[in-house]
């Protein structure tokens, strides 16, 4: 009669070996924590899903929305990495725009905008120039823009209705216009226009709206920013963007971790790591005499 220790339990069965390693490690780097779920690793899978995507997601609203990115290559046509992205760019889907948007941006079509084409309605916020004028103060509103016929080709008119430090203010609006990149970092756009004194004639504007309206997220999120928004978040934000930027790599570089783990699995935990050791030292273990 065989004695127990001389017939082991069978391995722990290994998910990360029952199910399709290419599946578990392309889920795994797309969404981290996928792969696992796909596996039936539920609590593993939970743990980086939350952990991961919550700090590159945190360290994103940290920086505005402008720490992921992959500035263009101004030297040729290689496309290269930037070595701040590529440890990003281990977080999987979330950091992926950044390689379409990079080539958006330098589309020719995408440019600063001095004449409206077409109407233009958005929410707007700003303030207005020039600063010694009384009514210099904080605006929120809407602007109503279109394009018209003019002496001297298309110009820009319009409307402001909201807000100016809380009290109701209805302006005009022609002669000077000036809009943003529409693919670019951030998600809000500069938009610069000229309001009509109620004195002026048709095409003077003596004072400016300067200010910003919302730029969709499917242009902000990922574009590369501009030198000077750079600058101006460092200025603003000091050591925070830099914290910024620091949690967008730990995320990246952990979901490699993570796809290693779904792949390959831990090292040990599955309790039957034990087993492979009762077996040698039974092996080497001389039979009682009888």
């Amino acid at each position: 009669m065989s004695s127990p220790s001389s017939n082991p339990r069978p391995p722990h069965p290994k998910p990360w070996e029952e199910k399709n390693a290419f599946i578990s490690g392309v889920l795994a780097f797309l969404i981290p924590g996928a792969g696992h779920f796909y596996q039936g690793r539920m609590l593993k899978g939970v743990i980086y899903s939350v952990s991961i995507l919550g700090l590159f997601i945190w360290g994103q609203k940290m920086g505005e929305g402008m720490v992921v990115y992959n500035l263009p290559d101004k030297g040729g046509a290689f496309r290269h990495v930037a070595l701040s992205y590529a440890a990003q760019l281990g977080a999987g889907a979330c950091a992926l725009p950044p390689l379409i948007q990079n080539r958006r941006a330098e589309e020719k079509s995408n440019h600063r905008q001095t004449r409206l084409e077409g109407t233009l309605v958005a929410e707007f916020s700003g303030r207005l120039s020039p600063s010694d004028h009384p009514d210099t103060g904080f605006f929120a509103g809407t602007v109503n823009l279109s394009s018209v016929g003019g002496d001297y080709g298309p110009e820009m008119r319009g409307t402001f209705i909201g807000k100016l430090d809380g009290q109701p203010v209805d302006f005009k609006l022609g002669g000077r216009y000036e809009l943003d990149k529409p693919i670019k970092a951030g998600f809000r756009r500069k938009l610069v226009c000229g309001v009509l004194d109620a004195d002026a004639e048709a095409g003077a504007a003596g004072r400016l709206m300067d200010g910003t309206i919302p730029r969709s997220f499917l242009d902000a999120y990922g574009s590369p920013p501009d030198p000077d928004q750079l600058q101006d978040l460092g200025r603003r934000l000091g050591k925070q963007y830099e914290l910024a930027l620091v949690f967008t790599w730990i995320a990246g570089l952990l979901n490699v971790l993570v796809i290693w783990d779904c792949l390959f699995g831990p090292a040990y935990g599955f309790g039957d790591e034990h087993l492979d050791t009762e077996s040698d030292e039974n092996s080497t273990t001389p039979a009682p005499k009888t």
